[in-house]
């Protein structure tokens, strides 16, 4: 397919603060940060920062304000050569922003955040063919105006559309209906299907995608397609030391290989392997894996 990037990639950009902790305090408790860092963050911020760091050609879409947040976010994705031509800087408005709180032993984050005060995109205000000029569209539940008209005309024009969706929202069944790789956490399969996941998945797959995968953390992912499934098992890293943006990093990079034409079992490992990477570092983008990272995981070879 003749276009300018490998994934186009709308939803929430902002900036996150991390640390970690020996142990979660109790309320009126002080505990000491072990470490902090700070960087960019967000669903469709953090997939597209690892389209990149996997060596593709992205364009993030999304709105940001005129603060010293918002200078932060474009600045990273300057750096790390994400294209924002289509993010949105409105003036006088603030950035979303979040602090992120890592357990030392066992990775696992509780996350604080601030929306920013911009409003959210509709079809009417985004550029639909600069957002569709891509061999795959991602689109998060963040703009839901704007998903569902961009993933409308990507699929009109033969462009796959894989959704991030993460908690039951206005318009998410649109959304499903208007993608062809559905990625969702078990908890919204249980919550849409009130406790019964078979349910829950029942109401997605009605929509007839080419897929839709069910991601579990630590117990890996579970791909449903036409009348088939399997389980894409998680890999193991040696240390985990966060898991704030893992999820995103899975979607980015399964978006990724979607846009390479690698088939659904490649995609489901491939996504599954740059997610576990992603724990190895503090934050979502403090280590952003290579593609010869996540091959050599797959694979069981050493990458150095």
């Amino acid at each position: 397919m003749n276009a300018t990037f490998d994934v186009c990639a709308l939803g929430c950009v902002c900036w996150d603060m991390l640390g970690t902790v020996e142990h979660y305090p109790a309320l009126d408790e002080k505990v000491a940060l072990l470490e902090f860092t700070q960087h960019g963050g967000g669903r469709a911020g953090t997939a597209a920062a690892a389209v990149v760091a996997m060596g593709g050609q992205v364009a993030v879409f999304g709105r940001t304000g005129d603060d010293r947040f918002g200078e932060y976010i474009l600045a990273e994705f300057a750096t790390l050569g994400v294209n924002t031509n289509g993010l949105e800087i409105i003036v006088g408005e603030s950035s979303q922003f979040a602090f992120c709180v890592a357990h030392r032993q066992t990775g696992e984050r509780t996350i604080f955040y601030k929306h920013g005060s911009m409003p959210r995109i509709a079809a009417d205000e985004i550029d639909l063919d600069a957002l569709t000029d891509c061999r795959c569209l991602l689109v998060d539940s963040h703009h839901p105006g704007a998903s569902i008209g961009g993933a409308r005309v990507a699929r009109a024009k033969g462009v796959p559309v894989v959704l991030d969706a993460e908690r039951p929202e206005p318009r998410l069944d649109e959304l499903f209906a208007a993608s062809d790789y559905i990625i969702v956490p078990a908890g919204l399969v249980e919550t849409l299907g009130e406790a019964d996941e078979t349910l829950g998945r029942q109401q997605m797959l009605r929509h007839g995608p080419a897929a839709l995968v069910v991601t579990r953390g630590a117990e890996g992912a579970d791909v449903y397609h036409g009348q088939d499934s399997f389980h894409q098992p998680a890999f193991s890293v040696p240390e985990v030391i966060d898991t704030t943006g893992a999820g995103d990093v899975f979607h980015g990079a399964f978006a990724y290989c979607v846009a390479l034409g690698y088939d659904l079992a490649r995609c489901a490992a491939f996504a599954s392997a740059a997610a576990a990477l992603s724990t190895t570092a503090l934050g979502g983008r403090g280590h952003l894996p290579s593609m010869a990272e996540v091959k050599a995981l797959v694979h069981g070879l050493d990458s150095s």
